[in-house]
C-alpha cells in the first residue's frame, strides 16, 4: 500500500526573538501506510510578516512545533 499526499495550508505562529506572529504554512501532507495518522513535508512559511528580525523561532501548527530561522528575510526549518 502506498501513501497518499496533498498539499494543504494552515494557519501558524512564529514565536521568537521577542516576537510572535501569525502565518500561513504551505505542505505536503503525507499518509503513512502503517499507521492512521499523517506527517507534514516540504514545510514552507507564507505570508509572515516581513519586518520580523532574523533569528530562531518556534512554528507551531496543526498541532506540531518545530524549531525554523529566518536567516537574510528567508524562512529555514532546522533539523533537530
Amino acid at each position: 500500500m502506498e501513501s497518499e499526499h496533498r498539499h494543504v495550508t494552515l494557519s501558524g505562529y512564529l514565536k521568537g526573538m521577542e516576537h510572535e506572529a501569525e502565518c500561513k504554512v504551505s505542505a505536503c501532507e503525507v499518509s503513512a501506510p502503517s499507521s492512521k495518522g499523517y506527517e507534514y513535508a516540504l514545510v514552507m512559511i507564507c505570508e509572515a510578516p516581513q519586518d520580523l528580525p532574523d533569528g530562531r523561532y518556534h512554528l507551531t501548527f496543526d498541532s506540531r512545533a518545530i524549531p525554523v530561522q529566518r536567516h537574510n528575510g528567508a524562512w529555514l526549518v532546522l533539523v533537530s
